[in-house]
């Protein structure tokens, strides 16, 4: 623990000088995209865009789901699409996401958002405002479409934005790249229709004084919790039978735990209520699992008498869509809850409402 917290301060020491130079040439960049110099225009389809200011996990997927059905009671399953720049995909320009498809040709978050979701177009594209032509052109009966991570997306100017910042890592104290976690500067919050604080406990205080003071009291402020759902098979996805509730010690089944998510600690801690956690395995984010991989965890499945493997939501994913035979596998499913659902839905139906009438007023 000492030795993690003088490497973290000397990170901090000598990213300070490039972290300036980065921030100028941040700044520069919304600079001539403000004043014109470069364009921003809006999409072919009514755009909600989240984002947020730093790197790693916010929580984005979930809220990406999260917001696709709350707009789609309000328009009608079916009229709200994906589109995403499907990050970590070995393929370039637009396509569209199946439930089949594979995190190799279209990312594991889009392919994940595509089995959650089948009844939504999801789709990815590096450039948000040719992917919104194709997506519009393709499928007539999309309204609105939920860009994921597209905050820093200048090209396309959003119909509305919502900025992530979770709570167990706000913002307010945190640095540019790369002496801290931030990839753009903290005032291009301001820029934000709304935020959304994630990863909060059930009971909270005022969201926005202990991590949004400066943000405009005429812009909504919006809480979410994670909710964990009941382990399913892989493939198949079925409700395992067992490993669902916490259990005496002696009765808890042993497996290995796998893990290529932004952090990883906080799945593997939450196992370890319900499981023996005997051997713990984690990757960077996004990590592309290979064939050796899963040998090596078959191998220590058979030799350490474990139960199964035990993996997140995205990162089965990456795994064959027939599975690893002879080894069980299991994932842990998540979703977002909003802690004020009616605030949310309200704010939103505001959005679709201010659309239709400037589009009504433009025609």
């Amino acid at each position: 623990m000492f030795r993690r917290g003088i490497q973290h301060v000397l990170a901090r020491t000598l990213g300070w000088l490039p972290a300036q130079l980065y921030g100028v040439v941040v700044r520069g960049r919304h600079m001539l995209y403000d004043t014109g110099l470069l364009p921003s225009k809006e999409g072919a389809l009514p755009t909600l865009v989240l984002g947020n200011l730093t790197v790693g996990g916010t929580g984005k997927t979930p809220l990406t789901e999260r917001l696709v059905l709350d707009l789609e009671d309000a328009l009608g399953k079916g009229a709200v699409g994906i589109l995403s720049r499907g990050y970590g995909r070995d393929t370039s320009g637009f396509q569209w996401v199946t439930p089949q498809s594979t995190s190799a040709a279209a990312g594991d978050e889009p392919v994940m958002l595509a089995r959650k979701l089948p009844h939504a177009a999801v789709a990815v594209c590096e450039d948000r405002l040719a992917g919104l032509e194709r997506m519009r052109a393709e499928r007539p009966e999309l309204k609105w479409v939920v860009c994921d991570d597209a905050f820093q997306h200048r090209a396309l100017k959003p119909t509305a934005s919502m900025l992530l910042i979770d709570s167990t890592q706000p913002i307010a104290s945190d640095r540019l790249l790369p002496a801290g976690r931030l990839r753009d500067v903290p005032e291009r919050a301001l820029a934000a229709d709304a935020i959304i604080i994630t990863r909060l406990d059930e009971m909270h205080g005022d969201l926005r004084a202990t991590f949004a003071p400066a943000f405009p009291k005429e812009k909504p402020i919006f809480g979410t919790h994670m909710e964990t759902d009941p382990l399913l098979a892989w493939p198949g996805d079925t409700r395992c039978a067992n490993g669902n509730k916490t259990a005496s010690p002696d009765q808890r089944e042993r497996i290995l735990a796998v893990a290529g998510i932004s952090r990883p600690e906080r799945f593997m801690d939450r196992l370890a209520g319900r499981f023996q956690v005997v051997r713990r395995e984690a990757f960077s984010d996004h990590k592309a699992f290979t064939a050796n991989d899963f040998k090596r965890w078959k191998r220590i499945v058979d030799s350490d008498r474990l139960h199964a493997l035990v993996t997140t939501e995205k990162d089965v994913v990456r795994m064959p869509l027939e599975g690893i035979p002879g080894l069980s596998i299991r994932y842990e499913p998540m979703h977002a809850e909003w802690q004020e659902p009616n605030e949310l839905t309200a704010w939103l139906w505001k959005q679709v409402q201010r659309h239709n009438a400037d589009s009504a007023g433009r025609s």
